[in-house]
């Protein structure tokens, strides 16, 4: 039996950003779980990312392989460079950073340590049973944060998070060694290399690049040819596909899966928060994680500390964290999912139709672009509607409801 004031489940960006804040701010005793035996083994973000995360956060430029200041979006035929800063980082040593920056200031982090399941008392949720070296070990807390990500171990055991009500993707890439002739992070939306998603090759520096498909089920059912492969296939027919590229050597393999919905979800119960994507906080429209998993953690840690202060971790007074993430990012997540329902649908033609109008947004609207607060006004300008897209209405319009 181990004790805190507070237990983490989890060592990803969101899991590890709470537990910088919390560290940061306070005294409290808090230790972070992670299942694999070291932080960098995670190996499931690209690690593409934009300013609020580099500044907002202070991480450093030691673990960031590129920084760029243009985005390029290609259809079958047609391309447009946005004028959208960016970041590529070296995920694994981010994540190492993040748990180093969190440990000097008294944040443990165990290694090694699956969590299983949630320990309930009086109803509350009081700590955690995990398994490490093959023998089971409970940690106690007075709160209790699920930052497990898609597998959303203890909300999904808690009944928070309805995951098979919720869409599901892939994503799959090779970091690699090479020639890469571009300058910027490239997204092609084509269905002849990602049916149903997009490719990608993002700049590494020095040689070095990513490049992976990604897709969303539904829409991959939809659009694949009959004699579909898997995914590893595709990511072989795109990193073969262009001149503009040719890979030396393959020096690391990242996949995972999103499992997203508008986000609208239970982020707190008594004794527990969730962060990050053990509650669906990917964006809907490029399934960006890193970014708003960090934003949920640091919305998360502020009420946190206040339960804490209070002495105080009920349900009644945790969800003030839930109704801040409703209030900043539930509206917009609402209209950046239709955004994405219907971009991940588009024939060629429409795909060629949102490259080229995307080209012409202002600055501020690139802006919202970015920051995923499109308006429905900017989704009108960028949309290249059909007569054919009437009957996909009522299942847009349920995502305002």
């Amino acid at each position: 039996m181990q004790e805190y004031d507070i237990v983490v489940a989890g060592g990803g960006p969101a899991g590890l950003q709470f537990a910088r804040e919390i560290g940061r701010r306070s005294d409290y005793a808090v230790a972070v779980l992670e299942a694999n035996d070291a932080l960098t083994d995670n190996d499931k973000s690209t690690g593409g990312t934009f300013d609020q995360v580099i500044e907002g956060y202070d991480i450093p430029d030691d673990v960031v392989m590129a920084a760029r200041p243009d985005v390029i979006f290609e259809g079958p035929n047609a391309a447009s460079t946005l004028a959208i800063p960016n970041y590529v980082l070296d995920f694994p040593a981010f994540l190492k950073f993040l748990g180093e920056d969190a440990a000097g200031d008294g944040v443990e982090i165990h290694t090694g340590v699956r969590v299983q399941e949630p320990v309930i008392e009086d109803g509350a949720v009081a700590g955690v049973r995990c398994t490490s070296d093959g023998e089971t070990v409970t940690y106690r807390a007075d709160l209790v944060v699920d930052a497990t990500g898609p597998a959303g171990a203890l909300t999904t055991e808690l009944g928070m998070w309805d995951r098979e009500a919720a869409q599901r993707g892939i994503g799959k890439e090779y970091e690699v060694e090479g020639r890469f002739d571009a300058d910027s992070m490239l997204f092609r939306f084509d269905h002849e290399y990602a049916p149903g998603g997009y490719a990608w090759v993002f700049p590494g520096g020095d040689g070095v690049f990513k490049v992976g498909v990604c897709w969303i089920d539904d829409f991959h059912e939809r659009h694949r040819p009959p004699d579909d492969g898997s995914i590893d296939d595709y990511v072989e027919q795109w990193a073969g596909a262009d001149p503009r590229w040719e890979i030396d050597e393959i020096r690391a393999v990242h996949a995972g899966q999103a499992i997203s919905d508008n986000s609208i979800n239970q982020r707190a119960t008594d004794g527990l928060v969730a962060v990050g994507d053990s509650v669906s906080s990917i964006n809907p429209l490029f399934g960006e994680g890193i970014r708003p998993g960090m934003e949920s953690a640091e919305m998360a840690a502020d009420v946190a500390i206040d339960a804490l202060d209070a002495g105080d971790v009920s349900r009644q007074f945790l969800r003030r964290y839930e109704r801040r993430w409703n209030g900043e990012k539930g509206s917009k997540w609402k209209t950046q999912r239709i955004v994405g329902e219907l971009l991940y649908d588009f024939d060629a033609s429409q795909q060629n139709g949102f490259v080229e109008r995307s080209g012409g947004l202002s600055a501020d609207q690139l802006d919202r672009l970015q920051r995923y607060e499109l308006t429905i006004g900017d989704l009108l300008e960028l949309y290249p509607f059909r007569a054919k897209d009437v009957r996909k209405v009522p299942t847009l319009l349920r995502h305002l409801r």
